[in-house]
């Protein structure tokens, strides 16, 4: 018997924020599929009882970069557990992805809805809960909120995905704070989403790849910014046909502070897909984040 059967779906719960309904009903997709839906729109896939399956291209394509360029932070023992950021909740899905391959990380979620994380996990628990918070993200991490001054190993930003997103969610001062979070040598992930042209997508990684240029290190080297250019520190990864702005979808950013992205690396993302797709870096990033980029010059090989 598949094990949602038990869950006695559907669910539902008003949010105060935003005044929208949460639901937890079926997937039919796959056996075991619960869906999370926000306003009659899909937000997040988690399939019971086996946390190591993801459903959406774009997380699969975060997960890639955690096992490929954050594994041995996300790995190490000791006194202090690996910490893990998530700016947006959904249905949890990374962070039990993350419990589940490198249960010793030590997780906070931050969500705007106040009734969004309990009624997730009420229904479809995690082994640890996560620490929760409930805060806009712009104000938690801006001087005097909840996360300022913190830091983490790693840090995902799964917000608004469109050009509909809120304009301080989506600001340079943003991009560089979300950084600042950023542990020297910890990743930070995020969640974009555009339509053709992808004007609105790339206006962002411009913006966050002149954030990623700024950040110290904290230390007392006089090094005023992180090693290296910050696109060799940064990529993208998406499907070609949206990456080649003929489809809309959702890429995946990512930087490593304080150490640039090996080529070995960015190989082995690419080939855990899922494909057809590509991944951006260098020069290469920089010249599919300028305006009139239509397109980005094909590769022959990775």
């Amino acid at each position: 018997m598949p094990a949602r059967d038990g869950l006695e779906l559907p669910r539902s719960q008003r949010l105060s924020f935003s005044g929208s309904l949460a639901e937890l009903h079926r997937d039919d997709l796959t056996e075991d599929g619960v869906v999370l839906s926000i306003g009659g729109a899909e937000q997040s896939h988690v399939e019971v009882g086996d946390p190591g399956f993801l459903l959406h291209d774009y997380l699969i394509r975060m997960a890639a970069v955690l096992q490929t360029c954050a594994r041995e932070r996300l790995s190490a023992g000791g006194t202090q557990a690996p910490q893990v950021l998530h700016l947006g909740a959904g249905a949890l899905t990374l962070p039990r992805w993350l419990e589940h391959h490198f249960p010793g990380v030590e997780q906070t979620v931050l969500d705007i809805e106040p009734e969004l994380v309990e009624f997730v996990l009420d229904h479809l628990p995690m082994h640890t809960r996560p620490h929760s918070l409930i805060a806009d993200a712009a104000t938690a991490i801006a001087p005097g909120g909840v996360l300022h001054g913190r830091t983490f190993d790693v840090v995902v930003v799964d917000l608004f995905n469109s050009a509909e997103a809120p304009a301080q969610l989506t600001s340079a001062e943003f991009h560089s704070r979300a950084f600042e979070q950023v542990a020297p040598g910890g990743v930070l992930l995020m969640n974009l989403g555009d339509e053709p042209p992808m004007d609105f997508v790339r206006a962002q990684v411009a913006s966050l790849l002149e954030a990623w240029a700024g950040p110290g290190d904290g230390d007392d080297s006089g090094d005023s910014g992180d090693s290296g250019d910050s696109g060799d520190a940064a990529l993208l990864s998406a499907p070609a046909d949206v990456l080649e702005a003929r489809a809309e979808g959702n890429l995946t950013f990512a930087a490593r502070r304080s150490a640039p992205l090996e080529q070995t690396e960015l190989n082995a993302i690419w080939a855990a897909g899922p494909h057809p797709g590509d991944v951006l870096s260098g020069e290469e990033l920089h010249q599919w984040a300028r305006p009139a980029t239509r397109g980005f010059p094909r590769k022959t090989s990775h």
